[in-house]
């Protein structure tokens, strides 16, 4: 396992901007939710985080016919069906409008904040990957290597955990 950080300009703003657009989605999805009298469940992997679908609190919006059947493999998240119930055709076409009209534009793409720093998702995959950002570096634990000229510095597993504390504690 090897320990990564990076305080270039370039890798910093790649990180900013995965952030930023994570903040503008998560906005986007709590406008869409909150017309609908439900919490957003988003849905994320090593490439990208988006929004999911919309967990109900209490009753579902005007009727539950309208709605997918939340699970434990969907993360209790429902969405529109793709096909109007019976007796509902109104009620779904006002739904599926509502749900169209403020479903959330931004989507996070890691890809970019990977590239910045000089790794490969698909080899992040295989490997692993904590990251973090502690002040004005962004700290990285992979069995993967950052390709050369990215600005990655190797650091020693003790300076890692410090700045991932000191990180934790910041957060609490």
């Amino acid at each position: 396992m090897g320990y990564w950080k990076f305080t270039n300009a370039e890798a910093l703003a790649a990180w900013d901007k995965t952030r930023a657009d994570e903040a503008q989605m998560r906005k986007e999805a709590a406008e869409l939710t909150s017309r609908l009298g439900g919490k957003p469940v988003f849905k994320s992997d090593i490439t990208r985080s988006t929004f999911y679908g919309v967990n109900f609190d209490a009753a579902p919006y005007l009727a539950k016919e309208l709605w997918t059947v939340p699970t434990g493999n969907t993360g209790y998240a429902s969405w529109p069906k793709a096909r109007p119930p019976k007796g509902l055709k109104e009620e779904h076409a006002a739904v599926k409008k509502l749900w169209s009209d403020h479903y959330p534009k931004t989507k996070v793409d890691n890809d970019e904040l990977y590239k910045a720093i000089g790794l490969d998702w698909g080899m992040l995959i295989l490997c692993g990957l904590t990251l973090f950002r502690h002040g004005d570096a962004i700290y990285i634990q992979t069995s993967a290597t950052p390709k050369d000229g990215f600005g990655a510095v190797e650091i020693v597993g003790s300076e890692f955990d410090k700045a991932r504390r000191e990180y934790s504690d910041a957060k609490a």
